[in-house]
Protein backbone atom coordinates (compact mmCIF):
# COMPACT_ATOMS: atom_id res chain seq x y z
CA UNK A 1 0.00 0.00 0.00
CA UNK A 2 1.13 3.52 -0.84
CA UNK A 3 0.05 6.36 1.43
CA UNK A 4 0.44 9.96 0.26
CA UNK A 5 -0.18 13.12 2.29
CA UNK A 6 -1.43 15.87 -0.02
CA UNK A 7 -1.48 18.50 2.72
CA UNK A 8 -3.77 19.56 5.58
CA UNK A 9 -5.97 16.47 6.28
CA UNK A 10 -5.99 15.08 2.74
CA UNK A 11 -4.49 11.67 1.96
CA UNK A 12 -4.37 9.21 -0.91
CA UNK A 13 -4.38 5.46 -0.26
CA UNK A 14 -3.30 3.28 -3.18
CA UNK A 15 -4.14 -0.29 -2.24
CA UNK A 16 -4.15 -3.53 -4.20
CA UNK A 17 -7.66 -3.14 -5.61
CA UNK A 18 -8.68 0.46 -4.90
CA UNK A 19 -7.49 4.08 -4.83
CA UNK A 20 -9.02 6.25 -2.09
CA UNK A 21 -8.75 9.99 -1.46
CA UNK A 22 -9.62 11.17 2.06
CA UNK A 23 -10.82 14.67 3.06
CA UNK A 24 -9.83 16.74 0.02
CA UNK A 25 -9.49 20.51 0.52
CA UNK A 26 -10.41 23.27 -1.95
CA UNK A 27 -7.80 25.32 -3.79
CA UNK A 28 -7.30 28.26 -3.39
CA UNK A 29 -9.79 28.68 -0.53
CA UNK A 30 -7.77 26.57 1.92
CA UNK A 31 -4.57 28.51 1.28
CA UNK A 32 -1.58 27.57 -0.81
CA UNK A 33 -1.92 23.80 -1.14
CA UNK A 34 -2.32 23.10 -4.86
CA UNK A 35 -5.42 21.35 -6.25
CA UNK A 36 -5.94 17.64 -5.75
CA UNK A 37 -6.44 16.83 -9.41
CA UNK A 38 -5.88 13.07 -9.26
CA UNK A 39 -8.37 10.32 -10.06
CA UNK A 40 -9.76 7.93 -7.45
CA UNK A 41 -12.20 5.07 -7.12
CA UNK A 42 -13.57 6.40 -3.84
CA UNK A 43 -13.52 9.82 -2.15
CA UNK A 44 -14.05 9.38 1.57
CA UNK A 45 -14.91 12.41 3.70
CA UNK A 46 -15.14 12.72 7.48
CA UNK A 47 -17.79 15.47 7.30
CA UNK A 48 -19.00 18.22 4.99
CA UNK A 49 -16.67 21.22 4.93
CA UNK A 50 -16.08 22.25 1.34
CA UNK A 51 -13.07 24.46 2.06
CA UNK A 52 -10.96 22.08 4.14
CA UNK A 53 -12.34 18.53 4.13
CA UNK A 54 -14.85 17.63 1.43
CA UNK A 55 -14.16 19.44 -1.83
CA UNK A 56 -14.51 17.05 -4.77
CA UNK A 57 -14.64 19.60 -7.59
CA UNK A 58 -10.93 19.32 -8.45
CA UNK A 59 -10.72 15.49 -8.40
CA UNK A 60 -10.92 13.77 -11.79
CA UNK A 61 -14.21 11.88 -12.24
CA UNK A 62 -15.64 9.32 -12.17
CA UNK A 63 -15.49 8.35 -8.48
CA UNK A 64 -17.82 7.31 -5.70
CA UNK A 65 -18.33 9.56 -2.67
CA UNK A 66 -18.84 8.32 0.89
CA UNK A 67 -19.45 10.51 3.95
CA UNK A 68 -18.31 9.00 7.24
CA UNK A 69 -21.34 10.48 8.98
CA UNK A 70 -23.58 8.36 6.72
CA UNK A 71 -21.81 5.02 7.20
CA UNK A 72 -24.11 2.54 9.01
CA UNK A 73 -23.12 1.17 12.42
CA UNK A 74 -22.04 -2.16 10.93
CA UNK A 75 -19.73 -0.40 8.44
CA UNK A 76 -19.41 -0.91 4.72
CA UNK A 77 -17.17 -2.85 2.34
CA UNK A 78 -15.74 -1.25 -0.79
CA UNK A 79 -13.57 -3.31 -3.13
CA UNK A 80 -12.09 -5.32 -0.30
CA UNK A 81 -11.68 -2.36 2.06
CA UNK A 82 -13.65 -2.43 5.32
CA UNK A 83 -14.74 1.06 6.41
CA UNK A 84 -16.30 1.99 9.74
CA UNK A 85 -16.81 5.34 11.42
CA UNK A 86 -17.39 6.83 14.84
CA UNK A 87 -19.36 10.04 15.21
CA UNK A 88 -17.50 12.64 17.29
CA UNK A 89 -17.33 16.44 17.42
CA UNK A 90 -14.95 19.21 16.44
CA UNK A 91 -15.00 20.67 19.96
CA UNK A 92 -16.21 20.05 23.50
CA UNK A 93 -19.48 21.87 22.98
CA UNK A 94 -20.68 18.84 20.97
CA UNK A 95 -23.32 20.78 19.10
CA UNK A 96 -25.02 18.96 16.20
CA UNK A 97 -23.49 21.32 13.65
CA UNK A 98 -20.01 20.39 14.90
CA UNK A 99 -20.44 16.64 14.34
CA UNK A 100 -17.61 14.97 12.43
CA UNK A 101 -16.42 11.39 12.07
CA UNK A 102 -13.36 9.29 12.74
CA UNK A 103 -12.72 6.85 9.89
CA UNK A 104 -11.53 3.30 10.59
CA UNK A 105 -10.28 1.40 7.53
CA UNK A 106 -8.88 -2.09 7.02
CA UNK A 107 -6.72 -2.01 3.89
CA UNK A 108 -4.33 -4.67 2.56
CA UNK A 109 -4.10 -6.36 5.95
CA UNK A 110 -3.48 -3.09 7.84
CA UNK A 111 -5.79 -0.98 9.97
CA UNK A 112 -5.76 2.79 9.44
CA UNK A 113 -7.55 5.18 11.80
CA UNK A 114 -8.09 8.72 10.50
CA UNK A 115 -8.97 11.09 13.36
CA UNK A 116 -10.27 13.83 11.08
CA UNK A 117 -11.41 16.91 12.99
CA UNK A 118 -11.77 15.22 16.38
CA UNK A 119 -11.70 18.05 18.93
CA UNK A 120 -12.12 16.39 22.33
CA UNK A 121 -11.06 13.42 24.45
CA UNK A 122 -12.63 10.08 23.55
CA UNK A 123 -14.91 8.07 25.81
CA UNK A 124 -13.70 4.66 26.97
CA UNK A 125 -16.10 2.96 24.56
CA UNK A 126 -14.95 5.08 21.60
CA UNK A 127 -11.29 4.43 22.40
CA UNK A 128 -11.89 0.70 22.78
CA UNK A 129 -13.42 0.57 19.30
CA UNK A 130 -10.32 2.21 17.81
CA UNK A 131 -7.55 0.63 19.87
CA UNK A 132 -4.68 -1.12 18.15
CA UNK A 133 -4.53 0.57 14.75
CA UNK A 134 -1.42 -0.05 12.70
CA UNK A 135 -1.45 3.54 11.42
CA UNK A 136 -2.98 6.56 13.15
CA UNK A 137 -3.49 9.64 10.97
CA UNK A 138 -3.55 12.23 13.73
CA UNK A 139 -4.46 15.91 13.84
CA UNK A 140 -1.30 17.61 15.09
CA UNK A 141 -2.00 21.34 15.07
CA UNK A 142 -4.22 21.80 18.12
CA UNK A 143 -7.55 23.70 18.11
CA UNK A 144 -9.88 23.76 16.28
CA UNK A 145 -9.02 20.04 16.43
CA UNK A 146 -7.95 18.21 19.59
CA UNK A 147 -5.74 20.26 21.94
CA UNK A 148 -2.13 19.12 22.09
CA UNK A 149 -2.13 18.49 25.89
CA UNK A 150 -4.80 15.82 25.28
CA UNK A 151 -2.69 13.97 22.69
CA UNK A 152 -0.56 11.79 25.05
CA UNK A 153 -3.63 10.35 26.80
CA UNK A 154 -5.35 9.79 23.45
CA UNK A 155 -2.34 7.95 22.05
CA UNK A 156 -2.08 5.86 25.23
CA UNK A 157 -5.74 4.89 24.82
CA UNK A 158 -5.48 3.99 21.14
CA UNK A 159 -2.09 2.23 21.25
CA UNK A 160 -1.27 2.73 17.55
CA UNK A 161 1.82 1.24 15.99
CA UNK A 162 2.68 4.24 13.80
CA UNK A 163 1.51 7.86 13.83
CA UNK A 164 1.43 10.07 10.73
CA UNK A 165 0.72 13.74 11.64
CA UNK A 166 -1.66 15.92 9.61
CA UNK A 167 -3.72 19.10 10.02
CA UNK A 168 -0.88 21.29 11.29
CA UNK A 169 0.58 24.67 10.41
CA UNK A 170 2.67 25.00 7.26
CA UNK A 171 3.20 28.05 5.03
CA UNK A 172 0.50 26.58 2.76
CA UNK A 173 -2.49 26.62 5.11
CA UNK A 174 -4.55 29.65 6.16
CA UNK A 175 -5.57 28.46 9.63
CA UNK A 176 -4.15 29.63 13.01
CA UNK A 177 -2.93 26.17 14.02
CA UNK A 178 0.36 24.95 15.50
CA UNK A 179 3.45 23.55 13.71
CA UNK A 180 4.15 19.83 13.84
CA UNK A 181 7.14 20.35 16.15
CA UNK A 182 4.67 21.15 18.96
CA UNK A 183 3.06 17.76 18.38
CA UNK A 184 6.43 16.03 18.61
CA UNK A 185 7.12 17.75 21.94
CA UNK A 186 4.04 16.27 23.65
CA UNK A 187 5.09 12.74 22.59
CA UNK A 188 8.76 12.68 23.66
CA UNK A 189 8.90 8.88 23.89
CA UNK A 190 7.96 8.49 20.24
CA UNK A 191 10.79 8.41 17.71
CA UNK A 192 10.35 10.88 14.84
CA UNK A 193 11.38 9.92 11.31
CA UNK A 194 11.26 12.94 9.03
CA UNK A 195 10.80 11.63 5.51
CA UNK A 196 11.87 13.62 2.45
CA UNK A 197 8.86 12.34 0.50
CA UNK A 198 5.10 12.86 0.62
CA UNK A 199 4.58 9.12 0.04
CA UNK A 200 5.42 6.09 2.13
CA UNK A 201 5.14 2.41 1.16
CA UNK A 202 3.66 0.27 3.93
CA UNK A 203 3.19 -3.48 4.14
CA UNK A 204 1.49 -5.60 6.79
CA UNK A 205 4.56 -7.86 6.78
CA UNK A 206 7.11 -5.08 7.08
CA UNK A 207 5.78 -2.21 9.20
CA UNK A 208 8.15 0.12 11.08
CA UNK A 209 8.65 -0.71 14.76
CA UNK A 210 5.99 0.36 17.24
CA UNK A 211 6.40 3.89 18.62
CA UNK A 212 7.43 5.71 15.43
CA UNK A 213 6.06 8.99 14.06
CA UNK A 214 6.46 9.20 10.27
CA UNK A 215 6.49 12.88 9.30
CA UNK A 216 5.74 13.30 5.57
CA UNK A 217 6.22 16.25 3.24
CA UNK A 218 3.05 17.63 1.70
CA UNK A 219 2.55 16.63 -1.94
CA UNK A 220 0.75 19.81 -2.97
Amino acid sequence: MRLTWYGHAAFRIEAADVDIIIDPYKYPDAGGYLPIDDSADLVLISHVNDRYHSHTGQIRPPFELLNGLQIPAEGVEYRGVSIRSIHVFENDSKLPEDEVSILDLSVDGMRIVFLGDLGHALSVDEANRLRGADILLASAGGPPTIALPLIPALVAQLEPRIIIPMHYKTPKINLPIQPVEDFFEVLPQWRVERLSSSTVELSADDLPPRGVILSLQHAR
